[in-house]
């Protein structure tokens, strides 16, 4: 607080205002980042949410779609006949055989092709004994249909009839097939697929992999979840039952994830089969990833919409491996997933039923709930995540879009930016608009100090220009009103100090002045060699009485003072006046070494003074005048009403010369012999007195 105290009120006035509106620049600040915060955020959430029920939507619309198919398709009568047809004939297959050498190309179709394929794609390593057929049927049905096919595995829909198979299985085929082929490629399925309701065996299969003729209740694909959908479809024969089985990855189609809508088959009242229709995840994903764009959708570049299964992993492509896929591999090896699984992810390349999701949204979204949340995701990465379920039959998957914290936050982070920088360039305005201000504030106080101090120091003329009209314009006011006030006194009295000074200058010797301002009141000095003048007007009387005593005194005034300025110019100091006597004295305050000659010029410029007088007023008066030079003592005779008086033989010589008979200039003859031959004179003359001395008389 001292040192607050020690501050200029400049700078107390721009720290307080430095300080409120800095103040309210953070607060305002703060509160709008707040609030935009929040807004972004809300967008943010809202633009999630929003893509994340528009997929939702979408998935829905198409699993219904998906639902009304098949059970249009298996309610068919093109299908409950193939079905019929295709289970007899498959039953008549019991006792088919191959030659040798046709079960030696089956053999080495599984070890050379299939089985080192599947390899390629799924965990661990297959055996061929676990898919290797070894019914009758099943091993004459793939031998002509997948092995003895020409075509390439994936393309085996291709073969109409098989060249080798002469039994009513092989016409049924060559009848059916191009039929139900036509109804996969309208609706986009992968595969189609016939299982006899009672013995469960797949007798019919469009794409005819591996699967085909094989027993879905104890075969080698019996464990996947299209068997235990099969099974359990066998065991309510709802004719409006419909099931759709999870995405897993299938091994008939070399592990790749498939997915199957189910419905069973009647043949009036009695369930002869089940319809499988095989649907690949790609149309899922383009619904998922808008066709790859995500961007375009709005999602930005880090933003996804993904599904996640019953299971906790992935049912759709990741955008991160779908753009980068060996960072992608680095990216999960350096998170917290198992490094099998990884392996498993870059073995298919893809993620579908293999990388889990543990994050919180997909946990509630797989609980039937829905929402937003900031979570981790997959990655390990900070997400904002829009999570919901999409349920249909007994399926529910969970649908999560997301998008990088580190995203969803740049606007803010952009917006607190500029908050930043504007904050701070309303800072400095706010400071410059405080210099600004604090100096227009304080410069009338501070012209009115340095007014003051300049008063205090003696400068009366001082004038502080403020041209406001506020309380410093009054103060302005009064303070110029009291310095000319000031002012106006200090002219008196140095008025007053200079006529004083006259006045004691006209009583009172240069020297004696001197003396009384050193303290010493009575200014008594002895000095060793002055001239000395004593006049004496004679006539006064007898003017008086002619003339009057008021115009006579009058007129005397104006003749001493004409003396009076004779004197001055003469370098000759009056000492006083009394009557018509005058006396003065030469080299008493300045040392004069010619004083004795100036003093009797002054005397001779006193008579033609008299004489002047006399000639202009008739006066008829005559002037005597002692000169004498020696030793006096000078001295102030008083106190309250004093004068300046001369002592000394020399005074009283030059008195008594002055007093001798008529008007003349007398001076001593010592006085005569300094002055030698610049004067004429007369004498010696003979003073009657006891002493014998001698006198001169000058007389030009």
């Amino acid at each position: 607080m001292s040192l607050f105290n020690r501050l200029s009120i400049q700078s107390k006035m721009i720290l307080l205002l430095l300080a409120v509106s800095l103040a309210s620049i953070a607060v305002m600040s703060w509160i709008g980042y707040r609030t935009a915060r929040e807004a972004l955020m809300q967008s943010a959430r809202d633009r999630l949410q929003g893509v994340r029920v528009a997929k939702t939507t979408t998935l829905k619309a198409m699993l219904e779609s998906l639902r009304d198919q098949v059970v249009s398709i298996s309610d068919s009568r093109a299908v409950i006949e193939g079905m019929r047809t295709f289970r007899a004939a498959h039953r008549e297959l019991g006792a088919a055989t191959l030659s040798p050498e046709e079960s030696a190309k089956l053999d080495a179709f599984y070890r050379d092709y299939f089985v080192p394929e599947l390899d390629k794609s799924v965990e661990g390593t297959p055996v061929i004994e676990q898919y290797l057929p070894t019914r009758p049927a099943e091993r004459y049905l793939q031998y002509h249909y997948t092995a003895a096919n020409p075509h390439p595995y994936g393309e085996k829909q291709n073969l109409n009839e098989a060249p080798g198979d002469a039994t009513a299985y092989g016409k049924t085929h060559a009848d059916l097939h191009k039929f139900f082929a036509r109804a996969v490629k309208i609706f986009g399925f992968q595969d189609m697929m016939l299982i006899d309701a009672d013995t469960l065996d797949i007798v019919y299969s469009y794409e005819k992999t591996t699967e085909l003729g094989t027993n879905l209740e104890n075969g080698p694909y019996a464990n996947t979840l299209l068997g235990s959908k099969i099974r359990s479809m066998r065991q309510q024969k709802d004719r409006d039952d419909f099931k759709i089985v999870d995405f897993e990855p299938y091994r008939p189609n070399l592990g790749l994830p498939m997915g199957f809508a189910l419905s069973p088959i009647f043949d009036g009242a009695q369930m002869i089969g089940v319809l499988a229709l095989q649907f690949p995840i790609d149309n899922f994903n383009k619904v998922l990833t808008g066709d790859f764009q995500w961007k375009e959708e709005g999602m930005g570049e880090t933003g996804e919409t993904y599904l996640v299964g019953p299971d906790g992993t992935m049912r759709s492509r990741s955008r991160f491996m779908y753009a980068d896929p060996e960072g992608f591999v680095q990216t999960l090896r350096r998170s917290s997933v198992p490094s099998s699984v990884v392996d498993q992810v870059q073995r298919q390349a893809n993620v579908l039923c293999v990388l889990p999701v543990d994050s919180a949204a997909a946990q509630a979204a797989l609980n039937g709930q829905s929402g937003i949340m900031e979570t981790t995701d997959y990655r390990g990465e900070k997400v904002l995540s829009a999570y919901g379920p999409i349920e249909l039959d007994s399926l529910r998957w969970g649908v999560l879009a997301e998008m990088d914290m580190a995203e969803v936050e740049a606007p803010v982070r952009a917006f607190a930016r500029r908050v930043v920088i504007s904050a701070a360039a309303l800072a400095l305005a706010v400071t410059l608009v405080a210099l600004l201000v604090a100096n227009m504030l304080t410069r009338p106080l501070r012209q009115l100090a340095e007014g003051a101090r300049r008063l205090g120091a003696g400068e009366t003329d001082v004038r502080v220009d403020v041209k406001s009209q506020d309380e410093f314009g009054e103060l302005a006011t009064v303070f110029n009103d009291m310095s000319a006030n000031i002012e106006s006194q200090k002219e008196k009295l140095e008025r007053q100090i200079q006529e004083n000074q006259e006045l004691l200058h006209s009583i009172l010797p240069a020297s004696a002045v001197a003396q009384r301002r050193e303290g010493d009141e009575k200014a008594n000095r002895e000095f060793a060699d002055v001239t000395v003048l004593f006049a004496e007007v004679i006539g006064m009387e007898e003017f008086g009485a002619r003339a009057g005593e008021t115009k006579a005194l009058a007129l005397l005034g104006d003749l001493i003072a004409a003396i009076d300025e004779a004197a001055e110019k003469s370098g000759i100091e009056k000492v006083k006046t009394i009557g018509g006597s005058y006396l003065a004295v030469c080299g008493l305050s300045v040392h004069r070494p010619d004083h004795a000659r100036r003093v009797v010029q002054f005397a001779q410029e006193m008579a033609r003074i008299v004489s002047i007088f006399n000639r202009d007023e008739n006066a008829g008066l005559s002037l005597a005048v002692g000169i004498n030079s020696g030793p006096v003592v000078g001295g102030v005779v008083g106190r309250r009403k004093f004068l300046y008086d001369l002592w000394g033989d020399t005074v009283t010589i030059a008195r008594r010369l002055a007093g001798g008979e008529g008007a003349a200039i007398r001076v001593t003859s010592s006085l005569h012999d300094r002055l030698g031959d610049q004067f004429t004179f007369r004498g010696p003359i003979k003073v009657d007195d006891k002493t014998g001395a001698e006198l001169w008389e000058v007389t030009g």
